[in-house]
């Protein structure tokens, strides 16, 4: 199972710095983007900024805001490989969204049934589904995501699926045993005394 470190910080120092303290133990980094109305907090939310910074790994953004199908657009720019829409902000589907030559994953908040966007699923080859609130680091697993990982992955068992949210050295090996591809930490990486070693203890598990 890959471990993709998550980075939301409010302002582009403190993401800068958390990329250059994980830039070579890991292919990816996660940024949270919030906009302060899809969420309670807002984060920085930049992508100019990338070009003051040479980023080792592959960047995926998770877009948690209001208007998804306009932000995208945004953001669709080197060196961002992937982006993370939330299901919740999609009231009127732009197909073309999907088509923008990155990678598209669809995010759950951890209360919303995946079963209800299998049009939607259908078009893309990842999915998140949150362990957490989202919005703040730093809140504990909400273990009710693993029903909804094993009905997910009985019913698409091919399909590429991340949990982000609470996930730490004591939890993450449930994620592992029900198939989960991609596990995003944040607070269980940078709040240790040794990031670099927890993803390798992470990802040893």
């Amino acid at each position: 199972m890959e471990i993709i470190p998550a980075i939301l910080e409010s302002d582009w120092p403190s993401v800068a710095e958390k990329i250059k303290l994980v830039g070579d133990a890991t292919d990816w980094v996660q940024l949270d983007v919030s906009d302060g109305v899809f969420t309670p907090t807002q984060t920085w939310s930049n992508p100019g900024d990338f070009l003051s910074i040479n980023i080792k790994s592959k960047v995926e953004v998770h877009l948690m805001v209001a208007d998804p199908a306009e932000e995208i657009k945004r953001w669709a720019v080197d060196p961002v490989s992937r982006l993370v829409v939330p299901v919740e902000s999609l009231k009127n589907v732009e197909h073309t969204m999907f088509n923008i030559g990155r990678e598209v994953v669809l995010g759950f908040n951890i209360e919303t049934p995946w079963e209800m966007y299998r049009d939607l699923i259908g078009q893309v080859e990842w999915v998140l589904f949150l362990s957490v609130r989202p919005g703040y680091q730093g809140q504990e697993f909400d273990e009710q995501v693993l029903a909804k990982i094993k009905s997910f992955k009985e019913s698409y068992p091919n399909m590429k699926l991340e949990v982000d949210g609470g996930i730490n050295l004591e939890n993450i090996a449930k994620l592992k045993e029900l198939g989960v591809n991609s596990a995003v930490v944040g607070s269980a990486i940078f709040e240790s005394a040794d990031p670099v070693q927890t993803i390798a203890y992470l990802t040893k598990i």
